[in-house]
């Protein structure tokens, strides 16, 4: 969150770029599954993984596809979608996150979301998307790994949130990662004490802790006032766990 700023500025921070990175292929994801809110099923990528995709098909605020996503954090806001879009309801200029998740999901587990990114936007201000993993929440308690990607690629970071609304910690920090694109693939996965962010397959971020070992994969998002919500959300959603 920007959040960034305040903690780039402090002495304890690791920062360091990448060179060199470039784009690949991304590896076997959960499956595609065609069917309106999404679904469960098994992946073709190894035994036993519990998979849900979605486009999300359905205009609504928040997100609930039958119940499957949930937000119970009153001092947070949700995501919404419309158009097949997911994206922020923020309008503060606090750290209220739209966030949702899921249920049922294994402590390893990998999510991703399809970035929707409009040509030619570059707000001044903050906006990120968002891969949450090992999730739970309270009226005004959150606790996840946040793995996010701010927009033309300024930054990557994986926070941990693990309290009342403003409690974060950073655990690491990539600067001018790969600038994300139109249609790009932003994932992370949480196995074992070890948490990764990657686009299209190549890791832009790694941290290890051990703070939270169990909770559910989801998606949030990040903006400044200012920022369009739907200019830079998800097109779509996928998670898995072993």
């Amino acid at each position: 969150m920007k959040r960034r700023q305040l903690i780039l500025a402090s002495a304890g921070v690791a920062s360091a770029a990448l060179p060199g990175l470039s784009r690949s292929a991304t590896p076997c994801p959960p499956p595609t599954v065609s069917l309106t809110g999404g679904s469960t099923a098994s992946t073709a990528c190894g035994a036993g993984k519990l998979a849900y995709s979605t486009n999300f098909p359905a205009n609504e605020n928040p997100i609930s596809e039958g119940g499957r996503w949930r937000n119970t954090g009153l001092d947070w806001t949700p995501v919404a979608t419309t158009g097949g879009l997911a994206y922020s309801t923020q309008t503060s200029n606090g750290y209220d996150d739209s966030y949702a998740f899921l249920s049922g999901f294994g402590a390893n587990q990998t999510a991703s979301g399809v970035i929707h990114l409009a040509s030619g936007y570059n707000p001044s201000v903050s906006h990120e998307v968002e891969i949450i993993l090992r999730c739970s929440d309270g009226p005004h308690t959150i606790s996840w790994y946040e793995c996010n990607l701010g927009i033309g690629g300024g930054y990557a970071q994986i926070m941990l949130l693990n309290g009342p609304i403003g409690t974060f910690r950073e655990v690491t920090q990539t600067s001018n990662p790969i600038a994300p694109r139109n249609g790009d693939v932003f994932s992370a996965s949480a196995v074992g004490n070890v948490i990764t962010s990657y686009l299209n397959g190549v890791e832009l971020a790694r941290a290890v802790d051990s703070s939270l070992p169990t909770g559910q994969p989801g998606m949030a998002f990040f903006i400044r006032p200012g920022a369009v919500a739907k200019n830079y959300c998800f097109s779509s959603f996928s998670a898995s766990s072993s």
